[in-house]
């Protein structure tokens, strides 16, 4: 029979419900991905062995036929999973299509009880059926004692049959097939049992250990793989829980990874972030599968019973948050839920919801910040950087709602904008300024782009030799031929292209060689450094030489001091930019700092 758990929209509904309240663009992808393996599976399903236990049912196959027409209904709500009402409706859909699967399951599994009592009743009445033959017809002769024996032992086999289906129905339905472990529907409600039971002395810790994003890529490794690593990993949870001396269960979450309840006593007992330590010193070593060791190091997140409110499932939640919280910011340790999580969580909530809107309602707007000749002082150009000004919650941030446009796709509406409403006021600075702009890696990876951008210089009347785009090294990782390809291409416009960001992250010198850049923007952190490590001096110095190689021009971003400068000049650093000079400002501000009425520039004075 089918695996239960292969049909169920459990996983996309958790998916798509962490991507609403995280906007974490991976949960968007993998509930997509999900989906459609919910849709293959449902092509195929029921298979015979429903067939033979319920036979022909119109009722069934009524149920089954609305599940597939509902099914189709959620397809076009993936596809727009950033907007509210999308969401909703996909989950208000995929709801309603796993009752009914539940409840064809239920169905499945009375008649497959009944025919299991049928069964024993047929059994019972043949055994008295038996001995009445065997007294009346005891002459009758022992051929009909044989044949009423071998009738008794088809009938013995027949219960046991069914008695074995309905117990594999049943543990289909409440343990995940992977690592035999119960599953997140099943744990919650063991949570809820175990907390409406505790004592005043005991404690409710809840870990929920993520492997998500420690996975092996499926590009390098088989669906096999993967699935002998969570196998091995429940054993090693299963063996660690042993190990903890308290009430435990080990369940599999509806993603990849685990949850683990344990009861310890308040005074003497582990607290959460003691177990979840243990839990996270296994994973110090390779975990062994059939198929080969692997290095993995998951996120954990944990919660106790000092959190809950009023329904234990809230620790459940909680330990989510943590372990979200933990994977958001990239940690590889153990994170306690705070009750700052929620707080965090509901205002990334209300700054998403207000961006989309913010950019329509043009309150993101460019800053300029001025670039200028280390040796002269004389200003040669500007970078537009986004702004957001809301009415009610102030200033945010470009690190809070940069990360939110990126994930939810709002990064794509709000980088055109920054950039057209910079072509048009950049235009009242002297017309022999640059102006440099951020290009996002969904932006290059849009197959318009290069006409989008032709569009936009057309319309604002910017001549393209005086727009400079920078993409980062981050940027360059994610398709480096392609995005190669679309920036020649942008470069055929007469457009000139900036490496921006280098020398952090994953920085490579093959980066510098291996396509033509107008410019190098070398990261402020060099600027720091430079003045007393000679050791960065000298790979400045190098970078400084392949770029007047190349024919590149280089920038130095993050000048703070005097100091800075000076040692960047002696280096033969010759154009920089940062709040030595000044910080990003509105174009007003950089037509009255830097130039006088009659449009003459002034100096950086510095």
């Amino acid at each position: 029979m089918s695996d239960a758990q292969r049909i169920s929209t459990t996983e996309t509904e958790t998916l798509i419900a962490r991507f609403a309240a995280l906007q974490i663009q991976s949960d968007a992808a993998a509930a997509t991905r999900t989906y459609g393996e919910l849709l293959k599976s449902l092509g195929s399903w029921p298979n015979s062995s429903y067939s033979e236990i319920v036979g022909q049912s119109d009722y069934i196959d009524e149920k089954i036929a609305n599940i597939r027409a509902s099914s189709q209904r959620v397809l076009p709500f993936l596809d727009n999973l950033s907007d509210q009402t999308a969401t909703s409706n996909a989950l208000i859909i995929l709801q309603g299509i796993n009752i009914s699967l539940h409840q064809i399951n239920q169905m499945v599994l009375q008649e497959a009880v009944r025919q299991s009592e049928a069964a024993r009743t047929a059994f019972q009445f043949h055994q008295f059926l038996l001995g009445g033959l065997v007294i009346a017809f005891v002459l009758s002769g022992l051929a009909w004692i044989g044949l009423l024996s071998i009738r008794t032992s088809a009938f013995r086999k027949l219960a046991a049959t069914s008695d074995k289906r309905a117990e594999d129905l049943a543990q289909k339905l409440s343990h995940d097939a992977t690592t035999g472990l119960i599953n997140h529907r099943v744990f919650l409600e063991r949570v809820r049992d175990v907390g409406s039971n505790l004592s005043a002395d005991q404690i409710l810790s809840i870990l929920s250990i993520d492997l998500e994003t420690r996975l092996p890529a499926h590009t390098k490794f088989s669906h096999a793989t993967e699935e002998a690593l969570l196998a091995s990993t429940a054993d090693l949870l299963r063996h660690a829980a042993d190990r903890l001396d308290a009430p435990t269960c080990l369940a599999r979450s509806s993603g990849k990874g685990f949850l683990l309840m344990c009861v310890s006593e308040q005074d003497v007992g582990l607290t959460a972030a003691d177990i979840a330590s243990r839990i996270h010193d296994i994973f110090l070593r390779p975990v062994p599968t059939s198929l080969g060791s692997f290095q993995i190091s998951p996120a954990i997140g944990c919660a106790d019973s000092m959190t809950m409110d009023r329904d234990p499932a809230d620790i459940v939640h909680n330990a989510n948050l943590a372990v979200a919280n933990a994977v958001d910011h990239g940690r590889r340790r153990v994170t306690v839920f705070e009750p700052t999580m929620q707080a965090e969580l509901e205002r990334r909530t209300i700054v998403e919801n207000a961006l989309s809107a913010a950019v329509d309602e043009n309150e993101c707007l460019p800053h300029f910040q001025p670039q200028f000749n280390l040796t002269t002082g004389r200003i040669f150009g500007v970078e537009a950087l986004a702004r957001w000004y809301h009415a009610e919650l102030g200033w945010i941030s470009p690190s809070e709602f940069i990360p939110i446009a990126e994930n939810n796709g709002d990064i794509v509406s709000l980088g055109w904008k920054i950039l057209e409403t910079s072509c048009s006021e950049v235009q009242l600075l002297p017309s022999d300024l640059s102006l440099s702009v951020n290009l996002s890696v969904a932006q290059i990876l849009s197959d318009d782009v290069v006409a989008m951008m032709d569009e936009c210089l057309g319309r604002t009347g910017l001549p393209a030799r005086r727009l400079k785009l920078e993409v980062t090294e981050a940027t360059l990782m994610n398709d480096l031929k392609r995005i190669q390809a679309t920036l020649t291409e942008l470069r055929a416009l007469g457009v000139r292209i900036s490496l921006d960001d280098f020398g952090i992250g994953y920085s490579a010198l093959s980066y510098l060689t291996d396509f033509h850049w107008d410019e190098i923007k070398i990261d402020g952190s060099f600027a720091g450094k430079a003045v007393k490590d000679h050791k960065q001096r000298d790979v400045l110095k190098l970078v400084l030489g392949i770029a007047e190689t190349m024919g590149s021009s280089v920038l130095i971003e993050g000048i703070e001091t005097v100091e800075q400068r000076d040692v960047l000049v002696d280096l033969g650093c010759k154009n920089g930019q940062g709040y030595l000079f000044g910080g990003p400002m509105a174009i007003d501000d950089i037509t009255t700092l830097f130039f006088n009425a009659q449009g003459q520039r002034s100096f950086a004075g510095i």
